[in-house]
Order: C-alpha cells, then sequence, then structure tokens
C-alpha cells in the first residue's frame, strides 16, 4: 500500500484461534516439509496478523516477496535459499517461510502448474514449513492448477468483521476518489488504486456473502470502484453500467441531499432519525458529490474514447461522446472552482478534439490550457498543450510556427527525467511533417526515424501514423524498398493489434497487448494490471497468451499442444516440421509455440528457444543468443568463438545452470541447397548429432515437404545414429493446408476481431473458390485473396463478382507489388513476373544471372521495345517481391 499508514483491525476471537492453530502447526512442524495456505483477502489485516505472530512464537519465521515476473515457485524459493546460505556462516535452512504476494504473479497458472509438476522436490529439499497466504482467487488458481500438491495442504482462514468490512469499503472507496484528483496527473487506479479495487472487491463479495446491503452513499463508490475495474478489464459496456448508476446516484444527491441522507439512516437501522446536518455540512458534502460527478463523467468519458480507438472505422460517434462527457467533467471542475482540476483533464478533451480534426475548437481550448498549465501542470501537459497550437498551426499551413510550437513541446519534455515516449514521437512526426513542407526532406526523414524508432510505446494507432507519414515520404524520395518496408511493418501491427485481418503471405507475428493511454500516462510497478487487452489478446486461450488468433481460428491449436507434449517429452528430442510451401509452418512457430514456449517450465528447467533463420553465418548467430541467454542468468563467459566446440560448451553450460535450450532451424532448405558446400552440410548434421547428446537441448527443424528425402539421405550419410530412421513419427510432424471445414470458421474470427466484416454469402462463395479442385485450402491463397479484399473494401457478394473472380483479385495483388517498386522499375516487375510465376502458387526456380539473361529474350518475344535494364534495378524488384512473400530465395 505505498506509504499509507497502517491501519488497526480489530483481532477477532476468531482470528486468534486460527493464529493459535497457526503457531502450533509451525512449531511442531519443524525441520519437515509441511504445506500451509493461509487464506486472507486483506493485505492490511495479512500485516497485521504476521507482526501478531511473531509475536506469539520464537521460531525464526523468513519471508519470500514474490515479484510479478517470477515464473516458478521451487525454484525462486531454492534461490533464495542458496542467496541466504551463500551471506551466512551457518548452513542451516530457515525454521519456517512465508510466501507473500501470489496474487501478483502474471502468470499464476504457470507457475502453479510447473508447482504442481515439481511437487515431490518441496519435500526432498525443504525441511520446515511453508505458509502461502493466498488470496479467495489465488487459491481457487491453486486448486485448478496444483491439485495434487494443493492435497498436501492445511488450510486456515482469516476474515474480517461486517462493520470492518464496512468501514473498509467507505474508507477505500472514498480513499480512491481522493487519489485519482490528488495524483499529479490522471492516474486510473496503478499502483495503490490497484491494490484497493482488488480488495473492495473481496470485501463486497464477503458482505454480499452475508446479506447485508449497502448504504446508498457507499454503494455509488462501490459502483464507481466497479467501473474502474471493468474498464481495466476492457469491459467497456459494464463500465459504463457501473459509472452510470453512480452518477446517477450522486446527480440526484446534489439535487436532494436530504431525502438521502434519511434513506440511509433508516436503511441503516438507526433507534431514531439523526437531525439534518448543519448547512455548512451539507454544502460542502455536496461540493464533494460534484467533484465526485466531475470524477465520474471523465471516467465515462475515457470509456468512450478507448471504444473510439478499438473501432476506429464506427470511431465518430464514440468520440463525439468522449467529447460531450470531458466537457461536462471540465466545466463540473470549473463551476466548483478548482482549476488545478482543469488543468490537469483538460488536455484529454484536446486529445478527442485533435481526432475529429476540429481544428478551432482545439485552437480555442489549447489558449485556455496554457495558462492553466503553467500554473497547475507538469512540464508533460504542457508539452501536449503546446503540440495542440503546433497541430492547429499545419492545418492552417503555417509550417514555421509549427516548428516554433514543437520545439517548445520537446524542450519542455525533455525537463522530465523519465518522459513518456509515445508524446516524443508524436512531437517529432509533427516536427517532420513541418520540415517536409518547407522542403527540409533529409532533416524530416531523420525526425520521422526517430519517431519510429522509439516504436509503438503503448500507442499502436499513433505508431501506424508514423509509419504511413514515414512510407509517404520515403516514396516521394524513391527510396521504393524502404517504403515498402515500411509499408509491411505497417501491416504487421495492425495484424498484431487485430486490425488487420489478413497480412498477406508473410509470417504471422505474436499477439501484442494494446495499452491505449495516449493522455492517461501511468506507473507501473510489481502490482500493475494491463489496461487495455486488444481484441486478439482476448480471442487467444487463457493458457497461451501471445499466440496469434489465427492459430486457433485454423484449427492449429492442436497442433501446438502437441509440439509442446514432444517439448515436454523426454522421448523427443528432434523434431522435423515439415510440408509444402505456404501452409504456414513458419507462422506456426513464430505466432504460435514461440510465445507458447516462452511462458512455460519443464519441471525445474527454464526453457529459452532459440532460432536460427540464416545460414550464411549461423555459428556465430547461434554463439550470441547463447551468450545472450547466460548473462541474463547472470553467467557471463569469456570465450566467443564461434566454433562448434565452443557452441557445445555453451550448451553444456546451459546444462549445468538447469536451462533447456530449444533450437530451432528455420527454412533448413537454405541449407540444404548449398549444392557446392557439401562440408558446410556435413558439419552442421555432426553438430546436430552432437546436440542431441546433451540432455537439456532439443532442436526443431523446419523444411519444406520436397527436401524431405535430401534430408533422409544426408542424415543416412553424414551422422551417426543417434538420429535414427528420420521418417519416424516419432521425428517427422507434418503441417498441411486448412481444412476446408476449418476455412469458414477461420473466415468469421478473423474478419470479427479486426471489425472487417464480411457478408455471410461472400464468405460461402470464397470458401467454395478457394477449395475448387480440394478438400483442404492454402492459407497462403487465402491471405492474398483477404489482404486483397481488405485493400478494396469488398465485403459483399455483389461487390465480389463485380471484381472478380479470385483470380482477378490475385492478379491485382501482384500488380500492387510491382506498382511497390516504383513506376521507373515497374517494366522490370512485370517482365520478372512473367519469367517467375504464372500465378501465386506455382513458382519456378531462377537464379539472379539466369533472370538477367532470359529479361532481353522475354522482352523480345513479348514484343516489347528496347529495354535496359540495370542490375540495381532487377536487385530492388527482386527484394520487393522476396520480401512481399510473392517470390522465394533461396541461398544458392
Amino acid at each position: 500500500m505505498g506509504t499509507e499508514k497502517s491501519e488497526n483491525w480489530e483481532t477477532t476471537p476468531s482470528n486468534e484461534e486460527v493464529l493459535d492453530e497457526l503457531v502450533w502447526t509451525l512449531e511442531s512442524s519443524r525441520g519437515e516439509f509441511k504445506l500451509i495456505l493461509a487464506r486472507c483477502n486483506y493485505l492490511r489485516l495479512r500485516s497485521q496478523l504476521v507482526k501478531r505472530l511473531q509475536s506469539l512464537t520464537n521460531i525464526d519465521i523468513q519471508v519470500l516477496q514474490l515479484q510479478r515476473s517470477d515464473k516458478t515457485l521451487y525454484t525462486t524459493i531454492h534461490a533464495q535459499l542458496q542467496a541466504r546460505l551463500k551471506n551466512q556462516l551457518d548452513c542451516k535452512q530457515p525454521e519456517a517461510l512465508m510466501v507473500f504476494n501470489l496474487e501478483s504473479v502474471s502468470d499464476i497458472t504457470q507457475m502453479f502448474s510447473t508447482t504442481n509438476q515439481v511437487r515431490e522436490e518441496f519435500r526432498k529439499h525443504f525441511h520446515f514449513p511453508v505458509v502461502l497466504w493466498v488470496t479467495d482467487e489465488v487459491l481457487h488458481q491453486f486448486l485448478h492448477s496444483a491439485s495434487d500438491f494443493e492435497s498436501w495442504a492445511t488450510s486456515i482462514e482469516f476474515s474480517l468483521s461486517t462493520p470492518e468490512l464496512i468501514r473498509f469499503l467507505q474508507k477505500d472507496t472514498d480513499a480512491l476518489f481522493t487519489s485519482a484528483m490528488a495524483a499529479d496527473m490522471y492516474d486510473i487506479g496503478w499502483e495503490m488504486g490497484y491494490l484497493r479495487r482488488r480488495e473492495i472487491t473481496s470485501a463486497l463479495q464477503d458482505l454480499e456473502g452475508r446479506k447485508q446491503k449497502l448504504e446508498p452513499v457507499l454503494k455509488a463508490n462501490v459502483e464507481f470502484v466497479q467501473g474502474q475495474n471493468a474498464y481495466l478489464k476492457n469491459q467497456i459496456t459494464v463500465a459504463l453500467k457501473h459509472y452510470h448508476q453512480s452518477l446517477n446516484f450522486w446527480c440526484r444527491y446534489v439535487a436532494c441531499p436530504r431525502d438521502i441522507i434519511y434513506c440511509r439512516d433508516a436503511l441503516a437501522k438507526q433507534h431514531s432519525r439523526r437531525k439534518i446536518c448543519r448547512v455548512s455540512t451539507m454544502k460542502r458534502k455536496k461540493f464533494t458529490a460534484k467533484l465526485k460527478i466531475g470524477l465520474i463523467m471523465f471516467n465515462i468519458g475515457l470509456c468512450y474514447w478507448e471504444e473510439a480507438q478499438t473501432h476506429r472505422v464506427q470511431s465518430q460517434d464514440d468520440l463525439e461522446k468522449a467529447k460531450s462527457y470531458f466537457q461536462q467533467s471540465i466545466n463540473t471542475f470549473t463551476e466548483t472552482d478548482r482549476p488545478h482540476l482543469v488543468a490537469k483533464f483538460i488536455n484529454s478533451l484536446g486529445e478527442v478534439l485533435r481526432q475529429l480534426k476540429a481544428w478551432r475548437e482545439l485552437l480555442s481550448l489549447a489558449e485556455n490550457s496554457l495558462g492553466l498549465q503553467q500554473l497547475y501542470g507538469n512540464p508533460i501537459q504542457l508539452a501536449q498543450t503546446y503540440s495542440f497550437f503546433a497541430e492547429v498551426a499545419y492545418q492552417h499551413k503555417c509550417w514555421l510556427d509549427t516548428k516554433h510550437y514543437i520545439y517548445k513541446a520537446l524542450h519542455n519534455l525533455s525537463k522530465v527525467k523519465s518522459p513518456p515516449q509515445s508524446h516524443r514521437s508524436l512531437y517529432l512526426m509533427l516536427l517532420a511533417q513541418a520540415e517536409n513542407k518547407l522542403g527540409q526532406v533529409p532533416r524530416a526523414l531523420k525526425h520521422l526515424q526517430m519517431a519510429a524508432d522509439i516504436g509503438i510505446q503503448s500507442n499502436p494507432h499513433q505508431y501506424i501514423q508514423i509509419l504511413r507519414s514515414l512510407r509517404s515520404l520515403h516514396w516521394e524520395q524513391k527510396h521504393y524498398l524502404q517504403a515498402f518496408r515500411t509499408k509491411l511493418q505497417e501491416r504487421f501491427v495492425e495484424q498484431q493489434y487485430g486490425w488487420r485481418a489478413f497480412v498477406g503471405p508473410g509470417i504471422l507475428q505474436s499477439v501484442q497487448q494494446s495499452k491505449l493511454k495516449n493522455f492517461v500516462e501511468t506507473r507501473h510497478n510489481n502490482f500493475v494490471e494491463t489496461p487495455h487487452v486488444s481484441l486478439r489478446e482476448r480471442f487467444a486461450n487463457a493458457s497461451l497468451h501471445g499466440v496469434a488468433p489465427e492459430i486457433f481460428a485454423s484449427g492449429r491449436k492442436r497442433n501446438i499442444e502437441d509440439l509442446l507434449e514432444r517439448i515436454a517429452r523426454p522421448d523427443y528430442k528432434l523434431i522435423v516440421i515439415h510440408g509444402y510451401p505456404g501452409v504456414g509452418k513458419s507462422s506456426l512457430v513464430q505466432a504460435g509455440l514461440l510465445p507458447a514456449v516462452r511462458q512455460r517450465y519443464l519441471g525445474t528447467q527454464d526453457i529459452v528457444p532459440i532460432q536460427i533463420t540464416d545460414y550464411h553465418y549461423w555459428t556465430k548467430q547461434l554463439v550470441d543468443l547463447l551468450l545472450n541467454t547466460l548473462k541474463q542468468k547472470n553467467i557471463i563467459v569469456e570465450n566467443q568463438d564461434h566454433s562448434f566446440d565452443n557452441i557445445l560448451k555453451l550448451l553444456k553450460k546451459c546444462e549445468e545452470k538447469n536451462i533447456r535450450i530449444l533450437l530451432i532451424f528455420d527454412h533448413l532448405e537454405e541449407l540444404l541447397s548449398i549444392e557446392n558446400l557439401p562440408i558446410k552440410r556435413k558439419l552442421f548434421f555432426h553438430f546436430i548429432s552432437k546436440c542431441l547428446n546433451i540432455l537439456t537441448v532439443k532442436i526443431i527443424i523446419l523444411l519444406r515437404q520436397e527436401y524431405l528425402y535430401i534430408l533422409s539421405d544426408i542424415n543416412s550419410r553424414y551422422t551417426s545414429s543417434v538420429i535414427h530412421d528420420i521418417y519416424h513419427s516419432d521425428v517427422l510432424y507434418r503441417v498441411g493446408n486448412i481444412s476446408i471445414n476449418e476455412v469458414k470458421p477461420l473466415i468469421k474470427n478473423l474478419t470479427k476481431l479486426s471489425n472487417f466484416h464480411l457478408e455471410e454469402a461472400l464468405i460461402e462463395h470464397l470458401v467454395e473458390e478457394l477449395a475448387t479442385e480440394s478438400v483442404e485450402v492454402s492459407p497462403l491463397e487465402l491471405q492474398v485473396l483477404g489482404t486483397q479484399l481488405q485493400t478494396e473494401n469488398i465485403t459483399t457478394l455483389e461487390q465480389y463478382l463485380n471484381w472478380g473472380p479470385k483470380s482477378r483479385f490475385i492478379q491485382r495483388y501482384i500488380q500492387e507489388v510491382i506498382t511497390d517498386c516504383g513506376d521507373e522499375n515497374k517494366q522490370a516487375a512485370e517482365l520478372v513476373i512473367e519469367l517467375l510465376t504464372n500465378n501465386i502458387s506455382n513458382f519456378t526456380i531462377q537464379t539472379n544471372t539466369e533472370l538477367a539473361e532470359k529479361l532481353s529474350l522475354l522482352a523480345v518475344n513479348l514484343k516489347v521495345k528496347k529495354i535496359n535494364i540495370q542490375k540495381s534495378q532487377l536487385n530492388l524488384v527482386l527484394q520487393i517481391f522476396i520480401e512481399s512473400g510473392v517470390v522465394s530465395l533461396l541461398s544458392s
């Protein structure tokens, strides 16, 4: 609870009895492992109970405070014991251990699941009782994920009396209002507020279980807190319901407080009706109620702002509602003569006006905000106000004024020790746009690149806007490759955050959490919860966080589970994932397996996946990744040479440190296709053979179907019997196309997630066209067709038939890639496409030299006028084709 003063709860007789029971259990369990679950939902009560416990016994009780990032319970306890023994002369274990903060662990499910797997290790190595302090929520998860371990436990429960719970609710709900208005910047309740809300929820559940009704004032406060809880879980509709219920009460209170006070007294069943408060007291309560109204209105506006960011297509109505409630909030604080609150909340309205492009209103707001921020604000808020002036100046084509205001914004931002980087990236983008208009193109490119390099910074919409500006400027300067790469990055960000249903032939990425808080800055600590989770994250299975929804929607979840099981089992040392081009092998690993593996432990071992995709300098890459892995574990290795012997030493070092390495060799056909380097292949497979002798190393190979026989041939010639029959079912894992029965649900789910809604009849037609000659659908073809539909905004069957069929959409997709090469390279790009492919699924293999030689011949055959294609042009075209996914590159 930070620096908040401790509150003394009554030590109820029941709690005293439970404490006596805990003391007896600890004393009788000296020298042996004993698991005790101490159930308590209130941290302040827990703190007091621990102090009381220490006064009742002489047992040396050690304390372990878990961190949010901790993944395992056993290894975390073991590490603390090792550190304690290292720093003390004696080698004794503690007499007892208490573990706190289980409720703050980010992935408690995984922690408990792993704990259950290694439960015998507790009995073997911990010869003392362990007390786990748990909340009801944590206990429920413990029962679900570690039922075997839980069966060993003795459980005890501490609780608050009904009067204490009511007093607790009154104090903490009032405190949340107070802290929200007292904070330097708007803070919906991170840090202390997070803990308060969680405990308020527990107290409310306890009172409901006791059939205890709340008086209206307290109920209104609780509704506000429940609205915050729902907002932070991204349950916006639920949040709005709670906020409006709280708002309605306080509006009635301001209008007629006397009746509500009588109602409260009657509900509390007082022996006699109290006298009405003095006029001064009534005014004070009415004044406080108005402040609460202003704060609730701001929260309602924040909900509509959030909806506008999530549903960009229908964002106008939500932005108008956000504007209305923000304005009402500011008016309320103005009426109550609270200029410091106006200063704190006014810039949020400015952000809405910026998105609505209401430039006249934004200018008026900026003029009002400037004086307020200079008196009551901080450098961040003042910088934001100057950015509003800059935005208006830019829209009025006052480029020099735009630069002037942005420099003021950046100057104020530099005064902050840790400034919000999302603000800095926005200001750099505005500066670059003004510089571009002034003809200062190199400076504009520099500042846009700086803004892009800052990254998403919890504001993906702004990041996409920066990328679009950067792409446009690169295109204007004929930097076609940079422009195309920026376009791809833009699409991948949209895909990661659920705003794009299809991304073309590229490799899918794992999902990200979107924390949309342009104007709501937060301070994070170990107890912070995610303020906004993207639609894609909510779609993902709870036990596989970060896995892209396409993996689940396309029926690939079973593949992920199969591969995870193989990784966990000791009898699967080598896994060869094979399939034809375009079925999604790399996407399965990148967007599915890797995020799933990164959150798992095998017993007491951490799993570290290391992926290799380039085989020119793969040994150096592998050494660097292994050294980085060891460095993260505070293990420094001086020998950094890239020899196979050194790599094996590093892998054995990882084994010694209980680190399980998962080596993933993607696109191994690149190595197999190097015809003139058989020695390189031989060394590689001897290395693989040696790796498989290391207990903690597992290997995954991703390979195109047509190269499987080459792998088998090389295996039989170059490796020992460690790699047995390559065609054995224990080694091979086939990834095929998507079943026709899964295509329709896949399209529906992806388009629903990205708010790109397709007509039912169109989806039926797409499935028929995609599977005309088979009962399966190529993911590559689906992605290409879907991407073009989204580009052209085709959502109905009528539109599709007018602009189709499928082949025409695919042709236009290829034509768009050709356009990305630039006007001066268009002819070369068209000829290259003609040489390489007749449609998106049929490739021919050509070398760069062969292409150059055949271009002229093809030009003659097609009766093209004299053509003079430079080598640099051909390289540019090929690079864009390769990175677009319509052409594959082999190292040979």
